[in-house]
């Protein structure tokens, strides 16, 4: 039987495009929102339902990505207006929706999720200008950040630490606003936060890597996104590609083999 190795190569090579297209999806095309500074231990990151991957120093950050960090690791997340944020141990952080556009800072926002753990973040100088444009949700409390530095952690009650600035604390009781120097407790969802002396805070809970911060603008690099093609290796379209492509070989090899039996 004589085989038509054109037409097969045009076959495969079809499939191969359609592979990388499934594999990498749509998230790929997003612009970066930031980038991993620094990483310690083991950090994984995924992008929506995404298989978690490993996560590596100067890779981008795109929204929908959540960043999780190990016991004895943390990660350090730099955006593009200046905003940093530090996460500590046991640690999980969903960039929910970031946007900036140094053209339009008016226009600014982001809205992050602490699933659980503990953060320590400096808000950029144009986030900072509207009290409403930074926002971190958590289970019980969301904090609306305003031109501040604050450490917080949950703990399921979440403890909050304001270091400069002031964070607004919104939950289904209300609203009330911690200053500089102030520490709280948030015990529910439906309980108004409420300052506590730090000497009642448990042993630990502010405690937090030690790595300098700044709110410095920062210009993101073009590294891979977080929850995509893992550094140093093939991702999984590529692999597909690779796999198809050899299978197009062993395909041309049987058909010249054919050919000279023949002759």
């Amino acid at each position: 039987m004589s085989l038509d190795v054109p037409h097969i190569y045009r076959f495969l090579a079809l499939v191969a495009g359609l592979a990388t297209v499934a594999v990498s999806g749509p998230s790929y095309a997003q612009k970066a929102q930031g980038y991993v500074l620094e990483v310690g231990g083991n950090v994984t990151g995924q992008v929506g339902a995404g298989q978690p991957v490993k996560v590596e120093k100067g890779q981008t950050l795109i929204n929908n990505a959540t960043i999780t960090t190990s016991p004895q690791s943390f990660a350090v997340l730099k955006f593009e207006d200046g905003t940093a944020v530090l996460l500590k141990e046991n640690t999980s952080f969903q960039i929910q929706h970031y946007a900036y556009n140094p053209k339009v800072p008016e226009d600014a926002g982001a809205n992050f999720i602490l699933v659980r753990g503990g953060l320590r973040m400096i808000a950029g100088p144009v986030m900072s200008r509207n009290r409403d444009a930074l926002k971190v949700a958590t289970p019980l409390v969301t904090m609306g950040i305003r031109g501040t530095e604050f450490v917080a952690t949950l703990v399921n009650p979440l403890y909050l630490q304001v270091l400069s600035g002031a964070v607004g604390a919104t939950n289904a009781a209300g609203t009330v606003v911690f200053s500089a120097g102030q520490a709280a407790i948030v015990t529910s969802s439906t309980t108004l936060g409420s300052l506590i002396p730090i000497t009642q805070v448990p042993p630990g809970v502010f405690q937090m890597p030690n790595f300098p911060l700044t709110a410095d603008p920062a210009t993101i690099p073009s590294g891979i996104p977080v929850g995509g093609v893992a550094a140093g290796g093939f991702g999984a379209a590529t692999a597909i590609a690779i796999g198809v492509i050899g299978v197009a070989g062993v395909i041309a090899a049987s058909a010249n083999q054919s050919s000279a039996t023949n002759h």
